[in-house]
């Protein structure tokens, strides 16, 4: 299967796996900038072949994004290509409040939130075949 090498960056790794599942696993780091926003949705670009995909974010590790890193981040969303995104997160607080801001930013794909990454793996298998 093509693109299922894991591609390195410092803060993160991105790979396909058997499920072209794309699967973007955070690093402890120190605030991601705005390249480092464009590098990390290159290497997804590159993984997804530029289709629609399923992806899920393990974002538990230590990081954050300065101002320009989540103006880019906005800018790289709207042109996106996913079918559905799980975002794995630390623990229930992180969840509660990742669940509240969703409210306020509308994607045009199913985002689901879980502090259990199998349980994020098993939501996306749901939408494998839409």
């Amino acid at each position: 299967m093509a693109n299922t090498n894991p591609t390195e960056l410092e803060f993160a790794t991105v790979f396909r796996d058997k499920n072209d599942i794309i699967i973007i696993t955070m690093k402890d780091y120190r605030k991601l900038d705005q390249y480092d926003v464009i590098n990390i949705n290159l290497a997804i670009r590159h993984k997804t072949d530029n289709k629609p995909a399923l992806k899920l974010l393990d974002a538990r590790a230590a990081w954050s994004m300065d101002k320009k890193a989540k103006e880019r981040a906005k800018l790289e969303h709207s042109a996106s290509v996913t079918k559905a995104r799980a975002i794995v997160v630390s623990n229930l607080i992180q969840a509660t409040l990742f669940r509240f801001l969703q409210g306020f930013d509308k994607q045009g794909y199913p985002q689901q939130i879980f502090t259990n990454w199998d349980e994020a793996y098993e939501w996306l298998l749901i939408f494998k075949e839409k």
